[in-house]
């Protein structure tokens, strides 16, 4: 078996020595800013197999019942969230922007981890459809900002237009589509999809809400950097390359349903959110207690923490390719023959663990995944050749890969590894750690910036047009860890190969418009079938370079009580320290 110039003696030699160096510095590392899925019908739910957190021994016993008198909690991140206004597109699906997203804010749907139910949190009771466009919400009672700002109908209805436009790039909105708010009456609230929503309270799980008032003041608040929302915890200070301190919402209004897990009062009083972007020196932060829990800490690192949790994510890592306006890209052959040109399992085997490879860029669960349309791609190079000849692939064209730093998965050992894999094939790339804005630009040129235009509406003509901005040029390929919490086939439709959002590279009329009728058909087996066949498409077409499930390793602290979710999200609110 070939194998590639990064399986190297002398970098398996290395890694004692450096893990003992950063373990020493850890707690004098200054902190970098880094750059860079009720009552009406539900969705037709996952089995709850294929998608729950993964069972794993721990390296301690597990925390008692009785409860410590420690009252602040030390988080650590992988990197520093671009904004904490959750309006922003800088404030995305990542664990790095939980503040964001499920400790300072709070959406208006969640989906539970032990049978992946949609149910509330603290600002909603209960829904109800009305018509296919149309879902009621009733709010709960009593719920206020953290500023004081009432919780009613005309607050969440401007939340609902904000995640319904597709202006704002809201995280929201590539799981549900437009759609706007109506005012009922002071606690009731609807919910009116531009085209039919049949599982709209699902999608809802990166709804995000905040003060309108505050945040429509005509002076200067500072949106990127404060928040006032009805999360567990309310945000008290942001300093810049250093911490973000919160403390907990005396106010909050739990659910009152116990079992709803997610949806409980916090325990912890003061809550420090830190970010380093190595691995090992996130885990020797909790072994030597500047942090109480860390966000991925790697494999290789279970041993150097008291306590840690290995769980799947519904992300999957993967590359996406820009088959719109990069001259090789757009051809299928090529695609495959990138796909059969890489040994994935060998990767997996010397850099996570011999994690098994998969075939698409949804989860295990999702509607519309089979097992024929998830399976990994053969490692074939001498059929890659073929297809790159046959494709008359031209190496003056090269494929550049971009990641981010501390995304996902050893990136950078994985795309060296790739790289190594297309050189042995005869295919001319170049890879580039971008920072996050730089990354951003990239990532977001895609088909949807045409959507406005009127003559594109209906002629779905992406891939003739020049690249739009705001990078305008092809995005080559770059490096995602994309997630489905959905767990419908109808996110990555829209999100990943759709001709209206700005993050999809692969717009093609015929599989598109099929992905309409889908999106609007009810749970069951019509929908089920319909989803398959955009699954089929995208595994088929070589559309992407589908990688492995995302499994991430948490570092804790002995005596922290805590459960990793199904995706890659933090309820700092279910957090207790034991004695």
């Amino acid at each position: 078996m070939f194998l590639p110039k990064w399986f190297s003696p002398r970098a398996l030699i290395l890694i004692p020595v450096t893990l003992a160096l950063l373990v020493g510095i850890a707690c004098g590392s200054a902190a970098q800013p880094q750059s860079d899925s009720p009552a009406a019908p539900p969705a037709e739910a996952p089995q709850a197999s294929s998608a729950q957190p993964t069972s794993v021994p721990q390296t301690v016993d597990q925390p008692g019942d009785s409860t410590s008198t420690k009252n602040e909690l030390v988080i650590v991140m992988a990197a520093e969230p671009g904004s904490l206004d959750p309006w922003d597109p800088n404030c995305n699906a990542t664990l790095d922007t939980a503040v964001c997203n499920e400790i300072v804010n709070e959406p208006l749907t969640w989906i539970t981890s032990d049978n992946f139910e949609v149910v509330t949190l603290s600002g909603a009771e209960s829904w109800k459809q009305i018509d296919p466009n149309t879902w009621e919400f009733k709010l709960r009672e009593g719920v206020k900002f953290h500023n004081g700002e009432p919780w009613n109908a005309e607050s969440v209805k401007a939340g609902l237009d904000q995640n319904g436009n597709a202006e704002n790039s809201s995280q929201s909105y590539s799981y549900h589509g437009a759609l706007h708010g109506e005012v009922v009456d002071e606690l009731t609230v609807r919910a009116v999809c531009d085209n039919e929503c049949p599982v709209l309270p699902r999608s809802m799980l990166f709804s995000r809400f905040q003060a309108p008032e505050w945040y429509a003041w005509d002076g200067t608040p500072n949106h990127p950097r404060e928040v006032y929302s009805i999360g567990p915890y309310k945000l008290i200070e942001w300093r810049a390359g250093i911490d973000i301190k919160m403390e907990i919402y005396e106010d909050y209004v739990p659910n009152p349903d116990s079992s709803i897990v997610d949806g409980q009062a916090p325990h912890i009083q003061n809550l420090t959110n830190l970010w380093r972007g190595e691995e090992l020196v996130r885990a020797a932060m909790v072994r030597t207690g500047e942090a109480d829990w860390a966000a991925d800490i790697g494999f290789d690192n279970k041993a150097n923490v008291p306590q840690w949790k290995q769980s799947g994510t519904t992300e999957v890592y993967a590359l996406i390719l820009d088959t719109m306006w990069h001259p090789e890209l757009k051809k299928k052959k090529v695609r495959e023959a990138l796909n059969l040109a890489i040994d994935c399992q060998a990767i997996t085997d010397a850099l996570l663990e011999g994690t098994s490879c998969w075939g698409n860029i949804s989860p295990a669960g999702t509607v519309g995944l089979t097992p024929e349309n998830t399976a990994a791609y053969a490692y074939d190079p001498t059929r890659a050749k073929e297809l790159l000849a046959e494709a008359g692939y031209d190496p003056k064209n090269t494929i550049k890969v971009h990641t981010r730093a501390g995304r996902c998965c050893r990136d950078i050992e994985f795309q060296e590894a790739i790289s190594s894999y297309w050189q042995e094939v005869g295919v001319a790339s170049e890879f580039s750690v971008l920072e996050r804005t730089r990354s951003k630009e990239i990532t977001s040129s895609g088909c949807g910036r045409f959507k406005d235009e009127a003559d594109y509406i209906g002629v779905w003509d992406c891939s003739d047009r020049d690249p739009p901005g705001p990078n305008h040029a092809s995005g080559h390929a770059f490096t995602t860890a994309t997630s489905n919490e959905m767990l419908d086939t109808q996110v990555q439709a829209n999100r990943r190969v759709g001709c209206v959002h700005t993050s999809s590279f692969a717009c093609y009329p015929e599989i598109w418009e099929k992905a309409i009728v889908a999106f609007a058909t009810p749970p069951g087996a019509d929908r089920t079938s319909r989803m398959e066949e955009i699954a089929d498409f995208i595994h088929n077409d070589f559309i992407f370079i589908p990688l492995v499930q995302v499994q991430y390793v948490y570092g804790l602290a002995e005596n922290l009580d805590w459960e990793p979710l199904y995706a890659p999200r933090l309820r700092a609110n279910t957090m207790k320290f034991t004695n």
